[in-house]
């Protein structure tokens, strides 16, 4: 009697997720704000978009997920999707 086969995904080390993407950023920010992606330029000012700070926390906090060590604080120094992506660019590159 052979042994049962065993379950691949069960010992299977566990795979990162897909790095964060300014797309995946912009359709975060948008979801936020309950407004589509289209409506988020790479330099509007998010806070005039309606982003306040409790926001930028929950979305950093998804972000970390696939990028970590992202600092909160850099984020609130800036204003734009463009800004931001160049932290997670530089951290991505760490």
């Amino acid at each position: 009697m052979s042994a049962p086969a065993s379950d691949p995904s069960a010992s299977a080390a566990p795979t990162s997720a897909a790095a964060l993407t300014r797309d995946d950023m912009r359709a975060d920010i948008a979801r936020a704000l309950s407004i589509p992606p289209e409506q988020v330029g790479p330099d509007d000012n998010l806070a005039d978009l309606g982003l306040d700070s409790m926001r930028v926390m929950d979305l950093i906090s998804g972000w970390e997920e696939r990028q970590p060590n992202l600092d909160y604080t850099e984020f609130m120094e800036h204003e734009t999707l463009a800004a931001w992506w160049d932290i997670v660019a530089r951290a991505q590159a760490a």
